[in-house]
């Protein structure tokens, strides 16, 4: 009796062993399955529209050279090529071209990143997408008779509007040099880049900052420059902003459109095409030859490969946007960056 009992029991362990072997196999098979299908998910993610889409582009200034992968991607039609008609419209400033991302005006902008913070820290459905630069464009220029940084001293700086990027950079390198805005020297708003450089030429301010191609005119006039990205090491400069809708609604067109972007930079960084290139910014920025190949070198460097963002500098620009009182509510970088649109 006892033996049958024995070999009862056996069975029985056999039985059970067998059945949890079967069962951790299920198992095994079934967490294979989900990691199959998430990842033919992630293959089969659109990234283009099946047919051609219209997208308004809005930039805050005219006839930028940062825009240059914009510039090459119309000319060379790597936007047609992902089914995309992109138009290029020209606002005021990256506070108006925000504003027209929030109304729908623009599925895409370009800006500064100081603005889109600000915006995305009180509410704005916005992401940054990308950059086209991580380097500043930005140079600072001084008066003719202005030997040292010094000697600014109870002069006047010419900026743009008040916590505006441009404003920042400006207060950011006075403050290296040791001079305390609004107290060691007064700020002005003197409105864009040929305003700024005016205000310079009559007297009227004693330092200023400057971007491509203006500082090319401030150069022939024989003014001092310092480069921003000598002293600052992280940022990025004209960065890629989507609306939150777009992106929810419409991926595969941020998907396009960075791609795109990124077909455009490959190409101008590429020497083989150096005089094709030359005759797009001559074109477009209606330089002379020369010009446009002091302006090519000057960008070259900055453009960023893929359209990717340069965390520390978005870092960096968070904090100055703090810094600057402007900024009134804690954004971390979840709300304020999508990197899924990279291109591959």
């Amino acid at each position: 009796m006892e033996i049958v009992k024995n070999r009862f029991l056996k069975g029985v362990t056999v039985v059970l062993s067998a059945l949890l072997v079967i069962s951790l196999m299920g198992c095994g098979q079934k967490t294979d399955a989900k990691t199959t299908e998430a990842k033919t998910v992630s293959e089969n993610v659109k990234r283009m529209p099946d047919e051609m889409t219209k997208v308004n582009l809005g930039l805050p200034s005219n006839k930028n050279m940062s825009y240059l992968p914009f510039y090459v991607a119309l000319k060379k039609g790597n936007f047609q090529k992902h089914n995309l008609n992109v138009n290029l419209s020209v606002v005021q400033g990256g506070v108006l071209a925000l504003r027209g991302l929030q109304s729908g005006d623009f599925q895409i902008i370009s800006s500064l990143p100081e603005s889109v913070i600000t915006g995305a820290s009180e509410g704005a459905n916005v992401k940054l997408i990308g950059t086209l630069d991580i380097q500043s464009m930005y140079s600072i220029y001084v008066a003719k008779d202005i030997h040292d940084p010094k000697e600014l001293k109870g002069k006047v700086a010419a900026s743009m509007v008040p916590g505006n990027g441009t404003d920042i950079q400006l207060q950011y390198w006075l403050k290296k040099h040791g001079l305390e805005p609004n107290k060691d020297i007064r700020i002005i708003n003197a409105g864009d880049n040929a305003e700024r450089l005016q205000t310079l030429q009559q007297g009227q301010s004693a330092v200023t900052i400057l971007s491509p191609p203006t500082d090319l005119k401030a150069d022939e006039l024989g003014y001092k420059r310092f480069l921003m990205r000598d002293e600052l090491k992280t940022y990025n400069h004209n960065m890629i902003a989507a609306s939150g809708d777009q992106i929810k609604n419409k991926p595969e067109v941020i998907y396009a459109f960075m791609a795109a972007e990124a077909e455009a930079v490959t190409f101008i960084k590429d020497k083989a095409n150096r005089d094709e290139v030359i005759k797009i910014v001559m074109e477009q920025m209606e330089m002379k030859n020369a010009d446009a190949e002091k302006s090519l070198d000057f960008v070259l460097p900055a453009l960023a490969d893929h359209g990717k963002i340069n965390i520390e500098g978005i870092k960096w620009a968070i904090d100055m946007v703090k810094e600057a009182g402007v900024l009134k509510k804690e954004i971390n970088l979840d709300k304020l960056l999508d990197e899924r649109f990279y291109a591959k």
